[in-house]
């Protein structure tokens, strides 16, 4: 048995309909993948597959947390994550490239396994910047000297110097 024996999916003799799959992925799934930018983790990860003649649907909903270092305060904190993906996999006696959309199995396959899937869809899931929302939490994990410095000492985006600036000025010289 392999490590993401867990995974699999008995389709072979799988009736026709929906049926319903849940996971828990935490860092002991994804340090099994090399250079995976999640780590300490909770995802709880639904599957509904549809089951049909010549193909299967399966639905992904994932929601949860990552351990991740907030990009406006350096603070650790749980950002939130969830996503809604769909997979097709179709039934193929031919060896057929598998694309972005869909991926073909043969009809005698006695399994279908979900860990490569699971752990795509969960990278694709992070945001781009590691922020959220902590200011409605009870305690926000935030690291108010960071912020407080920032405060103090930065501009908002956009803020151009006064025109008299020592900068202005610096650059008319340029010429």
């Amino acid at each position: 048995m392999g490590i993401f024996s867990a995974y699999s999916l008995p389709v072979q003799g799988l009736k026709d309909g929906l049926h319903k799959y849940n996971y828990v992925l935490d860092g002991s799934f994804f340090q099994h993948f090399d250079a995976s930018p999640i780590g300490e983790s909770e995802i709880e990860v639904e599957v509904e597959l549809d089951m049909r003649p010549n193909m299967m649907v399966l639905d992904f909903i994932l929601s949860g947390w990552i351990s991740a270092s907030c990009d406006r305060c350096s603070a650790d904190i749980q950002l939130p994550i969830g996503s809604d993906q769909v997979l097709f996999v179709k039934y193929s006696e031919e060896n057929e490239e598998d694309d972005d959309e869909v991926i073909f199995i043969s009809r005698d396959a006695p399994s279908f396994n979900l860990a490569k899937y699971l752990y795509e869809f969960s990278v694709l899931s992070l945001p781009i910047t590691n922020v959220y929302d902590c200011e409605s939490e009870e305690e926000p994990p935030c690291n108010t000297d960071v912020l407080q410095f920032l405060g103090n000492h930065g501009g908002s985006e956009g803020d151009d110097p006064p025109p008299d600036s020592s900068i202005w000025d610096a650059l008319k010289d340029l010429k």
